[in-house]
């Protein structure tokens, strides 16, 4: 089973409240829940977050939520957000894959179902993005189950994805030109 985990913390340290700041009129985090539910590889999708806005922004888009602890909210490894999220999910035993898909990217080109594709091809236990530089950027993680209970990785893989990386306010700005040049 591949499920789709976004993580969503309330705080930030460059851009307060980062994941409901608007792009083109919308909370960034609707990117990442649109992109999720359209993927036809993913079985579920669920936001991790310690912000009570958050979660009920996530609930009302009919995606299911699993509540962090704040611990989890701060600069800690993503892996342990994942490693939380398996624990307190209802399918958790069942997993295969999880696919991390931060909603700070909200204008990423390669789709979910494309880096899973990817993975699979490639036989990897994780794959992450990179920007053309090299860079990793975390806009797609796909992770097995494998790694994420124990951290050890047969293979793991890069693709590039230029996507924005939100960090503060005038990144808002370059991935909502991005997202609009995309509806026309």
């Amino acid at each position: 089973m591949i499920v789709i985990v976004i993580p969503a913390k309330g705080a930030s340290n460059r851009l307060p409240n980062k994941n409901m700041v608007a792009i083109n009129g919308r909370p960034m985090i609707d990117y990442a829940v649109d992109e999720a539910l359209a993927s036809k590889r993913a079985e579920a999708v669920y936001v991790s977050t310690d912000s009570d806005a958050i979660a009920k922004h996530a609930a009302s888009r009919d995606v299911q939520v699993i509540r962090r602890p704040v611990s989890l909210g701060g600069e800690v490894p993503i892996i342990n957000v994942y490693q939380h999220a398996l624990a307190n999910m209802p399918s958790g035993e069942k997993v295969t894959v999880v696919v991390g898909l931060q909603p700070d990217h909200p204008d990423r080109d390669v789709t979910i179902d494309e880096a899973i594709a990817v993975f699979e091809r490639e036989n990897a236990d994780v794959l992450n993005s990179t920007d053309a530089n090299g860079t990793k950027n975390g806009a797609h993680y796909v992770l097995s189950r494998h790694f994420v209970d124990t951290g050890e990785a047969r293979r793991k893989i890069a693709i590039i994805d230029d996507s924005t990386n939100i960090h503060v306010a005038a990144d808002l700005g370059r991935a909502g030109e991005r997202l609009a040049a995309r509806r026309k």
